[in-house]
């Protein structure tokens, strides 16, 4: 590799990264905000406030890969061509090619990382993202309750909490119970707190009434107590292997094998052929996104000033490749045998790319 590709490549590996954490780092906070509150106030560990964020990250990095390639370049190239640092390679001799040619090398880089997140780390963090969540709804949703709000535990329970305290301890309860469909049943306490079991999670209810109502005599019961022990959760330690895998926690073998006996499996069979050959177009966006964005930059006439107007094409042509490929994602979801619709952005970039390489082709 020559001196002026290796300065190109150095100039994209220091703004992708740049870029990247960036990124990561706004995409971490938003997560980071809906969480903070769980654990600084509803008793969450911040051991799983980390962990729940970090398992998401597997997922979006293939997602945004393409466009931080495609903004480095656009970043890289237009800061070296208003530096006249572009004019002067050509004018040694360096071709558009080679110019182009670092971008080439570390999309591939790039593409093989891409390959590596999609066919291996996001599904297997997906899984145990999951089974996390499990997880925390076994053993913290009672002390994820919210004052103020109807909370739903499960199918079965309703609860509204007027005030929490930190310590566990609830004032003015309400409780619907649907568990015995043909007699639910409401339960209003003054006062109660949260207990946890090895086997689960109960309230312990003080100074309260259960109210009773039978669908089938059409008849209101009322029933006080001073103190009722009510079992909100249920641990289980079978649950998570009988939860249904969607397509994103599935390796290739399962995706390409379902089991055909499940219902779920039958009715999702083209959601699996569409994330099986998605699982390649995300690292082929890459390649293909960056080298028309840097087709495109390097056409562009030179100017004394910066030309925003050049800038603000290359930032519509990176939404608008975006827009196409969330397009062509849901349309090969919903569409039987659609499937190879995830291709079209890839090809679409392409072809872009070769057109205008041909219009330029005396440069080359």
């Amino acid at each position: 590799m020559k001196l002026i590709e290796k300065y190109v490549l150095r100039q994209l590996v220091a703004n992708s990264i740049l870029l990247f954490l960036l990124i990561i780092s706004i995409f971490s906070l938003s997560k980071s905000v809906q969480l903070i509150d769980l654990s600084l106030n509803r008793g969450l560990p911040f051991i799983y406030f980390f962990k729940l964020i970090c398992l998401t990250l597997p997922a979006i990095i293939p997602v945004i890969l393409p466009i931080i390639f495609a903004l480095s370049i656009l970043f890289t190239y237009s800061r070296m061509r208003n530096d006249s640092e572009l004019i002067i390679f050509e004018s040694s001799g360096a071709s558009q090619f080679s110019l182009a040619k670092p971008v080439l090398f570390y999309g591939l880089f790039l593409a093989l990382i891409s390959l590596s997140f999609t066919a291996l780390i996001s599904p297997s963090s997906n899984q145990i993202f999951k089974s996390l969540l499990y997880s925390i709804k076994n053993d913290y949703s009672a002390s994820l309750l919210e004052e103020g709000r109807f909370n739903t535990i499960g199918k079965e329970y309703t609860i509204f909490v007027k005030k929490r305290q930190s310590d566990g301890k609830l004032n003015n309860i309400f409780i619907h119970d649907t568990r015995n469909a043909e007699k639910p049943s409401t339960l209003i306490a003054k006062k109660g707190s949260l207990i946890k079991f090895d086997n689960g999670t109960k309230i312990l209810l003080e100074n309260g009434t259960q109210h009773f109502y039978s669908n089938i005599d059409k008849k209101l019961s009322v029933l006080y107590f001073e103190k009722y022990l009510l079992n909100i959760i249920e641990n289980s330690n079978n649950g998570v292997s009988h939860n249904w895998k969607s397509p994103s926690e599935r390796t290739f073998q399962e995706l390409r094998y379902p089991d055909l006996s499940n219902g779920d499996d039958r009715n999702n069979l083209q959601a699996f052929n569409a994330e099986i050959f998605q699982r390649f177009t995300l690292p082929l966006n890459v390649i293909c996104f960056g080298f028309l964005v840097v087709v495109f930059m390097l056409s562009q006439k030179f100017f004394r000033v910066e030309n925003m107007y050049v800038n603000l094409k290359v930032i519509i042509i990176i939404v608008i490749q975006m827009g196409l490929f969330i397009l062509c994602s849901n349309i090969a979801i919903k569409n039987n045998g659609w499937e190879l619709v995830n291709f079209v952005p890839s090809i679409i970039n392409f072809i872009f790319a070769i057109r205008i390489l041909n219009q330029n082709r005396q440069y080359i």
